[in-house]
């Protein structure tokens, strides 16, 4: 009895607040999906290095600033935070998150090169550096305030802050890439002020934030992760560059497809981050434990609406911005859930053996998660499109 009340509640839980953020972040990340659907003909054709950056680009967003999320939450918890958006080390987390950012998108760059890209290649570097610049710094502030207001509120911040900040890496991304594409092909003397303007707006930060070589270190493990993933997330960029014309073919897939990576992250990313606060806290003894599963029930309870809002959404972009007739994906639709559960299992997994093994989850688990979920989504967005291209 005491049991089916704690699902009762935690479905409740599910329905109110983590259904509602996971909903906000669809919708979110349908906006970064808006400008990936009306320019992947562009990017595809004139800057094909980009796709093969971009899912190693959202990743580290989410892998760099998810982390952060839970890392605050946890802080907050243990009362070695205070709830206040001005705290030194807000500014300090977020100054090293754009450090721990710059490398891996620079090595991914490189790497790129290496393989293949050609087109615009110097150019595309200042445009991944720039946007990494950029959208670390919304994203950070963006982290801190979701994190804190939830708890001030009396909200679990693992329930809402990482499908949050997921998705708003998402939505500043793609629009953030796009927009010193267009503004690379518009004014080439604008490109290189705004380049230079953000660098050295970087250089300022890192000044009055103090940041110490210390705390950096402190930081390393986290550094080697996502780099590492980083560099596993070329899986995805090769996969999606090779795969692109199934995408583009699909149609409702060029628009869906950050929030279908970004939603299965979020699921990951929440049960990851609700696995390490109760770890921390010694609520969970034993892998088979009835907390985590009843957690990741009652979000299971929650992927069917999930899934069928991805196609709805989906159809009613590529109707609106391309004029393309779209049917609803049966194909998506029924497989997304089961998706949607693997992930989650797989989280808890690897959550609890990380914390098992003295390893904290809040630095290694989501990064890992996040990436892992990049890699399966983009593999499965490719099985759907060419399920729906094949039919």
């Amino acid at each position: 009895m005491t049991v089916l009340l704690d699902l009762k509640e935690r479905l409740k839980e599910a329905y109110t607040a983590t259904l509602a953020s996971l909903v906000v972040s669809l919708i979110i990340g349908f906006f970064g999906g808006t400008f990936l659907g009306k320019y992947f003909n562009k990017i595809r054709s004139a800057y094909p290095g980009i796709l093969v950056i971009l899912p190693g680009m959202m990743g580290l967003r989410g892998n760099v600033f998810g982390s952060m999320a839970s890392r605050f939450s946890t802080m907050l918890y243990l009362g070695d935070l205070e709830p206040k958006i001005r705290e030194k080390r807000v500014l300090r987390n977020i100054v090293i998150a754009m450090m721990l950012s710059l490398i891996p998108v620079t090595i991914l760059w490189m790497i790129g090169v290496i393989k293949g890209i050609r087109y615009h290649s110097f150019q595309i570097l200042l445009i991944v550096i720039s946007s990494t610049i950029f959208v670390s710094l919304l994203l950070g502030y963006f982290t801190a305030f979701v994190t804190i207001f939830s708890f001030k509120r009396g909200t679990d911040p693992d329930s809402v802050a990482a499908p949050l900040v997921a998705s708003m890496g998402d939505l500043l991304t793609i629009p953030s890439l796009i927009a010193f594409i267009l503004i690379l092909e518009h004014s080439k003397t604008v490109f290189w002020t705004s380049n230079i303007g953000l660098i050295l707006l970087l250089l300022f930060l890192v000044e009055i934030s103090k940041v110490r070589r210390t705390e950096l270190l402190e930081f390393k493990e986290l550094f080697v992760i996502i780099t590492l993933l980083a560099l596993l997330s070329l899986i995805s960029g090769f996969t999606l560059e090779k795969f692109s014309h199934l995408i583009q073919a699909s149609v409702i897939l060029g628009f869906a497809y950050p929030s279908l990576l970004s939603s299965f992250g979020n699921y990951g990313s929440v049960i990851a981050a609700k696995t390490s606060t109760k770890l921390h806290l010694g609520e969970i003894e034993k892998f088979f434990s009835v907390e985590p599963f009843l957690d990741i029930l009652s979000l299971f309870a929650t992927t069917p609406v999930i899934g069928s809002l991805i196609n709805i959404f989906g159809i009613m972009l590529a109707r609106l911005i391309l004029g393309s007739s779209v049917s609803f994906s049966l194909e998506l639709a029924l497989t997304y859930p089961l998706m949607a559960l693997f992930i989650m299992f797989y989280s808890y997994t690897i959550s609890y053996f990380l914390f098992k093994r003295d390893i904290d989850p809040d630095n290694v688990a989501i990064p890992l998660i996040s990436n892992n979920s990049d890699i399966f989504g983009t593999i499965y967005a490719v099985l759907i499109a060419k399920l729906i291209v094949g039919g």
